[in-house]
């Protein structure tokens, strides 16, 4: 993703919209968790995951601090009023299990150039295919996974086309955009020029594919993730992502993995592991302890969501898991456990 929810035009309607979410998702909280049971590194990102995209264009956005600040207030106290026992919440309404934690390795690091606002990550042949977003700095680019060169690099021609997801299967790439709808389709001999374009009626974030079918997240509140047939782009089957608390909502860069998909959640610091034959999220890599040294060198900008991971691939031949985020100095090598 990348772009905002809403382009508040005044404001008060810009804090009205950003305190509803807010609150909203304090209360969804609340309703299931003790104090002494949150993890309160997650639920920070989901606050700001949920208050700043909404409006961080607002002239007055600095006054957001002071808004947090009143809503954790509000958590402090709506929190004290339940029972405040170390037990496990109730069985979520959902009746889906709560994702088990995945444990991953870190075997390396290697340098990522600063300059790409990753949108799409995707090996092939032991490259790195990289496309970027934002208007006028969208570009497909290929790199040396271990020394960071770019070996190639395919500006869009197009200022108003902001780049999003990437994939290859059947030797071409295909290239989502984010609210152009509008999906590129190269021959991965030259990625100079499209050789065809397709309609996309939703907004584009991630894709990946399972050796048949490209699957498409945009990013919505429903969780969908859209599974297609590449020759012509039409839709053959709509999935809904569903955890322990319900829909999914700003899924984002995906990746194929042994036979399930491992999902971005655009404004937070883990990865999720999607069943792709029911929807449910089965497990779940956190970050923070993984990368602590980096995040301490490389703080996450979380009102401006500027510089937060995005980017996941998979190396079937090194069974090798490479993650990434929007202009990180660094990608980094992953195992699972």
């Amino acid at each position: 993703m990348d772009g905002l929810f809403h382009r508040c035009n005044d404001t008060v309607s810009c804090y009205e919209s950003s305190v509803k979410i807010t609150v909203s998702e304090i209360l969804q909280l609340t309703k299931k968790l003790a104090v002494s049971q949150i993890n309160w590194q997650s639920f920070k990102n989901r606050i700001y995951g949920k208050l700043f995209p909404v409006c961080y264009i607002c002239p007055q956005i600095k006054r957001m601090k002071q808004i947090l600040a009143l809503l954790f207030l509000v958590l402090f106290i709506g929190c004290n009023n339940n029972d405040t026992t170390s037990e496990e919440p109730a069985t979520p309404t959902t009746g889906i299990p709560k994702p088990k934690m995945l444990h991953a390795a870190l075997l390396a690091e290697y340098p990522h150039d600063t300059t790409a606002f990753t949108e799409g990550l995707f090996v092939h042949n032991g490259k790195m295919y990289e496309s970027t977003g934002e208007k006028k700095q969208s570009f497909i680019q290929v790199t040396d996974i271990k020394t960071g060169k770019i070996e190639q690099k395919y500006p869009l021609k197009d200022d108003t086309i902001f780049g999003e997801g990437i994939n290859i299967i059947n030797n071409k790439l295909y290239q989502l955009t984010y609210q152009n709808h509008i999906v590129y389709v190269y021959n991965l001999n030259d990625l100079n020029k499209a050789i065809k374009t397709f309609p996309w009626q939703t907004e584009g974030w991630g894709m990946t594919n399972n050796g048949t079918e490209l699957i498409i997240s945009d990013g919505q509140p429903a969780g969908n993730l859209y599974f297609v047939n590449p020759e012509d782009f039409k839709i053959k089957r709509i999935l809904q992502v569903t955890d322990n608390y319900g829909a999914v909502d700003r899924l984002n860069e995906l990746e194929y993995i042994n036979g399930t998909i491992f999902a971005n959640v655009w404004g937070n610091d883990y990865i999720l592991q999607i069943d792709p034959s029911n929807g449910h999220v089965i497990g779940k890599i956190e970050t923070t302890e993984l990368l602590k040294s980096f995040y301490a060198s490389y703080p996450i900008n979380w009102q401006n969501l500027d510089n937060v991971m995005n980017g996941i691939a998979y190396d079937s031949t090194s069974q090798k898991i490479f993650i990434t985020g929007k202009k990180w100095p660094k990608l980094f090598e992953l195992k699972l456990n």
